[in-house]
């Protein structure tokens, strides 16, 4: 990446796949955080080529305000391994960035982005069976096509990301944003989107709670969409104290648990009057806790604990995504547990209406859900060094969603 042609540049925050960086950003990471974002770190604030439309169909689009995601920090924050089997469907360098509202330089109309670089961006016809069906995360052709290997905008060598000045994506991915709808409740399409998912997976069961873990933006989106489209139902989440566990209860959860797993594991038994079976370890579970665990955290400690309380038979849907390790999954077994993993968003299922998630989340914001509370902190796309420590301090900071205005 870069402009050898010499013609019109653009600022964006690209990322450089180089070992000798990431080593240096990742020891120097664990001193300060600040090394994250310096001078011989992988993530730079850069002077790009203008965005060239790869193929028929894509679009120039000027970015408004874009949303630093958690795949963004992941990978700025240097949080990954050699063995994770998606490099296979990453190409470098790319600029990041796929949570955004935009206006198309064609019509001037107001859009967010499905990011997806599924068959039809990719020029792909016939589409695969799983985009035929508008699962578009599940495409078979991530590597094929008019981009190079990847998986959606802001991962993607040829298709630059939206923390940028200017971004294309294909015409299929784009959304116009309702007229009344601001810019703030836009931005939240993408990872309402993948909460939405996440819930419909295994939607809540009448008169049993819920617990949501974690207290990032997906696990907050999960609070108020849970609470906007199964108000009878009561939701618990486990959280540190401090601001996001305050903004978890401003959304609608009807508690915060302690996050210390043990003692997790006590206040599910107190609230459901499960009796706890404490085994050598002393590390106490449940036979009958909550039905469904949404784990927005993803770590083996959150997959662990949220074994621990479910209920014989229950289900475990993970949306977070932590480096893997060992931890103890005898109750998997034994309590016969359902574990689905969930990934992103296409078309989905609400109420007997298919169609896109994105369009589903408008349909919600228009009938009253608001989840604009969880954008915490907002910089312009100059101070996105500022922007990225806000999260790497967000105990202290309580930072949830993070946005860079453009405009």
């Amino acid at each position: 990446m870069g402009n050898p042609s010499g013609g019109p540049e653009v600022k964006g925050l690209v990322f450089r796949h180089s070992f000798v960086r990431e080593a240096a950003g990742r020891v120097g990471g664990w001193i300060d955080p600040r090394a994250f974002v310096g001078r011989a770190a992988p993530t730079r604030l850069e002077e790009v080529a203008e965005p060239v439309a790869p193929g028929a169909g894509w679009v120039v689009c000027d970015t408004a305000v874009s949303g630093l995601c958690g795949s963004d920090t992941k990978q700025i924050f240097l949080h990954g391994a050699l063995d994770n089997p998606l490099t296979a469907l990453l190409s470098f360098p790319h600029v990041l960035g796929h949570e955004v509202v935009a206006r198309r330089r064609d019509s001037g109309r107001r859009v967010v982005l499905n990011p997806w670089l599924s068959c039809v961006p990719r020029g792909i016809d016939p589409v695969c069976p799983a985009c035929a069906a508008g699962r578009y995360p599940w495409c078979r052709n991530f590597d094929r096509g008019a981009v190079p290997a990847a998986l959606h905008l802001g991962n993607c060598a040829a298709a630059p990301g939206a923390h940028a000045e200017r971004f294309t994506a294909h015409e299929s991915q784009l959304f116009d944003v309702p007229e009344a709808m601001s810019d703030d409740a836009a931005v939240l399409a993408d990872p309402a989107s993948v909460s939405l998912r996440t819930i419909l997976l295994h939607p809540p069961e009448p008169g049993r709670p819920v617990l949501v873990y974690g207290c990032g933006t997906l696990a907050l989106a999960a609070v108020g969409l849970l609470r906007h489209l199964h108000p009878d139902v009561e939701v618990w989440v486990v959280s540190r104290p401090g601001p996001r566990a305050e903004l978890a209860l401003r959304m609608g959860a009807h508690a915060v648990l302690p996050s210390r797993p043990d003692e997790a594991v006590a206040e599910v038994a107190r609230r459901t009057g499960a009796r706890p079976l404490v085994p050598w370890s002393r590390r106490a579970w449940l036979q009958d806790g909550p039905a469904v665990v949404y784990d927005t955290v993803g770590s083996p400690e959150t997959v662990e604990t949220s074994m621990r309380v479910l209920q014989t038979g229950g289900t475990l849907v993970i949306s977070g995504v932590e480096a893997p390790k060992r931890f103890e999954w005898t109750p998997l077994y034994f309590k016969e547990l359902h574990v689905i993993g969930s990934n992103a968003f296409g078309v989905e299922e609400v109420g007997g209406v298919r169609k896109h998630a994105i369009e589903h989340y408008f349909d919600f914001v228009a009938s009253g859900l608001d989840l604009t509370p969880i954008i915490t902190h907002r910089f312009p796309f100059d101070e996105w060094k500022r922007a990225v420590l806000t999260i790497a301090r967000r105990r202290r900071t309580g930072a949830v969603k993070v946005l860079l205005q453009h405009q």
